[in-house]
C-alpha cells in the first residue's frame, strides 16, 4: 500500500492510495472490530485487501490531524452512515475508491466531499444519466460522440454528484436530477435542495492521476446561485 500526496484544492489535502498493494500486517491489526468484520464479508479477496488498504490508509493519514495513534482512532456514523471521528474536532474528512485506487481529503475548515472513479467504457452512460442527471447535464452528454470523450464526460459529472452528496452527508436519497453540477472540469458554486433550504457548496474537478477522474466539494456558508462559477475555487 502506497500514499501520494495530490496537489491540493479547496484548501483541502489530497492522498492517491494504490489499494492493490496489501497493507503491512501490523497495520491491519490496528483496524476496528467493525471494520475488520466487515472486510470478512467480502466474497472475493482482492475486494477485501482493497477495502483493508483504503482503511488503514485512512487512519494513517487522520492519525497526525487527530493527534491519535492510528489504532486508537474511534468513528462514527452520521445520519446517512457518512463516517467522521468521534473525539477529533474540526477534522473533516472523506475516502472514496474505484477498482485499485482511493482518494482521501483532508479538510480543517469546512465538511467535505469526494469522489474517484477510473475512467472506463461505459455503453450504458445515456441510460444512467436519464436517471442521475439533469435535463441540461443529459443534452450536453449526448451531444458527445460516443467513445473516450463521452465516457470521461459522464465520469466526470458522476463524480461532481457524489462528491456533492457526500459533502452534505445525505446519501442517495436526494434526487441527483436536482442539482446541477455540469460536464465540464470547471469550479462551481452548487446549490443543493435539501428540506430546511439550499445548502451551498464549492465544487472542483480534479486529476485523480493514471486514468482517474476525481472531483472534490466543500460545504459553504455562503449563498450562491446554483449555476455559477466560482474563481475562489480555483
Amino acid at each position: 500500500m502506497s500514499i501520494t500526496a495530490l496537489p491540493s484544492a479547496l484548501a483541502c489535502a489530497l492522498w492517491r492510495v494504490d489499494l492493490d498493494t496489501p497493507p503491512a500486517p501490523d497495520a491491519l491489526r490496528g483496524l476496528s472490530q467493525a471494520e475488520a468484520d466487515r472486510a470478512r464479508r467480502f466474497v472475493f479477496p482482492r475486494d477485501r485487501s482493497r477495502y483493508q488498504a483504503a482503511h488503514v490508509a485512512l487512519r494513517q493519514t487522520l492519525a497526525g490531524p487527530a493527534r491519535r495513534h492510528a489504532a486508537q482512532l474511534r468513528f462514527t456514523a452520521g445520519r446517512f452512515g457518512k463516517p467522521r471521528l468521534e473525539t477529533a474536532t474540526g477534522v473533516h474528512f472523506n475516502l472514496s475508491h474505484s477498482q485499485g485506487v482511493g482518494l482521501i481529503a483532508l479538510s480543517d475548515h469546512a465538511e467535505i466531499g469526494v469522489d474517484i472513479e477510473l475512467v472506463r467504457p461505459m455503453p450504458d452512460a445515456d441510460a444512467l444519466a436519464a436517471n442521475y442527471f439533469d435535463e441540461a447535464e443529459q443534452a450536453a452528454l449526448a451531444a458527445i460522440e460516443p467513445g473516450p470523450a463521452h465516457d470521461l464526460a459522464f465520469f466526470r459529472c458522476w463524480t461532481r454528484k457524489e462528491a456533492c452528496l457526500k459533502a452534505v452527508g445525505v446519501g442517495l436519497g436526494l434526487d441527483t436530477r436536482s442539482f446541477h453540477v455540469g460536464i465540464r472540469p470547471v469550479p462551481m458554486h452548487v446549490a443543493m435542495p435539501l428540506d430546511g433550504g439550499p445548502m451551498h457548496l464549492a465544487l472542483v474537478s480534479t486529476d485523480g492521476g493514471d486514468g482517474a477522474v476525481a472531483a472534490l466539494a466543500t460545504v459553504l456558508n455562503v449563498k450562491a446561485g446554483a449555476h455559477e462559477e466560482c474563481e475562489a475555487c480555483a
